[in-house]
């Protein structure tokens, strides 16, 4: 017996009609193209979260920073680096040079499965939620375990 042949229809059918709407985290923290890293980093340990959307001027997203993107941009623990050294090296760095660019989004209407679907398929643990350009959510790995215990 598979564990697809466990999962009830009427469950199957809330799988298949939830949206990411109703389960993403809303008007998430976001950070701007030329912040520098040392703010994207401290951000994330205050709120803490493990990626920020990144937005130009006009509120536009354009990418997002993960904690990894900020970890592999950091020196290395063997450099000859001195603390200060480091410490200015984080607070010159911007945002843009360590984000990735144009990054798979999802819209509010579509729905957990498919938002999973596509996390699964890009190896990505949170993707924006993005409405004519703007920022409305971000929808992450958290979102969807609580979506799954909330099933009966």
């Amino acid at each position: 017996m598979t564990v697809q042949t466990l999962v009830s229809a009427s469950t199957k059918t809330t799988v298949a009609t939830a949206l990411v709407a109703d389960w993403m985290t809303p008007i998430p923290y976001t950070c701007t193209v030329d912040a520098s890293l040392a703010d994207a980093r401290d951000m994330m340990a205050e709120y803490r979260c493990r990626r920020l959307p990144v937005v130009d001027d006009e509120g536009d997203h354009i990418g997002i920073l993960s904690l990894g993107d900020v970890r592999q941009a950091a020196p290395s623990s063997v450099s000859s680096l001195s603390l200060f050294e480091i410490n200015y090296f984080w607070a010159k760095l911007p945002v843009s040079s360590a984000m990735t660019p144009n990054p798979f989004t999802l819209a509010p209407t579509e729905t957990i499965k498919d938002a999973c679907g596509k996390m699964l398929a890009h190896k990505i643990s949170g993707l924006p939620v993005v409405v004519d350009h703007k920022v409305v959510g971000i929808f992450t790995e958290t979102d969807a375990l609580r979506f799954l215990v909330s099933l009966d």
